[in-house]
């Protein structure tokens, strides 16, 4: 019997879960415990079982978005190069992030609750490696970091919530053109200074849309 409450606690989880990510896709940022229960079609009490306040189903989403965003960087490519691994990677991860509806509502959330909170740091390792392999090989050209590719893949995923096919593809073709400009072997001009590290990365994608008064105050005055 405890097994089976195991089991059938998960699957609240899952579907509590599920009902919020629909709700954000729907509305945007508003998200209630209370609604979300509603949604799954689950009761209140159970949803407060699971999460006892906003700021916990805030983050259980967060972490969910972040989980599913990781498996598909994580994944094995049948890439014969490291450039291609790159491409293959970068690609999977911008249709992966379209895919989770309001992710950038989420970030901002978990930012305002926690903002040091920062679980996606062992992602860049990833990306860094896939970097330093591409350069090795003389296909990627110098000083792209991986804040750089961050960047184009939340740029262009945040074009549409969970693409159509049609949609999904017009992602594809914008990538390719981005990803001709990194290549080594075109002709390129040179990268304007001061890329951002992962710290300021982070920073950039989960801030509400007014600027930290802390951020880069180097450029206050520019």
């Amino acid at each position: 019997m405890t097994r089976k409450k195991r089991r059938d606690a998960v699957e609240n989880h899952e579907r509590l879960l599920v009902a919020a990510f629909d709700i954000l896709a729907d509305r945007g940022p508003d998200l209630s415990v209370r609604e979300t229960a509603l949604r799954s079609g689950l009761g209140v009490g159970t949803a407060y079982r699971h999460f006892a306040t906003h700021e916990d189903l805030i983050r259980a989403v967060y972490d969910r978005a972040l989980t599913q965003v990781g498996a598909v960087l994580m994944q094995e490519t049948a890439a014969d190069s490291a450039w291609g691994e790159l491409c293959m990677r970068l690609e999977s991860v911008t249709l992966a992030i379209a895919d989770v509806p309001a992710v950038r509502t989420v970030m901002r959330r978990m930012h305002e609750i926690d903002p040091s909170y920062s679980p996606a740091n062992a992602a860049a390792v990833v990306v860094a490696r896939l970097i330093r392999a591409a350069e090795e090989e003389g296909t990627l050209r110098a000083g792209i970091t991986p804040a750089d590719l961050a960047v184009t893949a939340f740029a262009l995923a945040s074009l549409v919530g969970r693409p159509t096919e049609l949609e999904r593809a017009m992602l594809r073709r914008h990538l390719a053109i981005v990803l001709d400009g990194l290549r080594a072997d075109g002709p390129s001009g040179e990268l304007p200074p001061s890329p951002m590290s992962i710290e300021e990365f982070h920073t950039f994608v989960h801030r509400a849309n007014s600027p930290s008064l802390d951020y880069r105050h180097e450029g206050a005055g520019a």
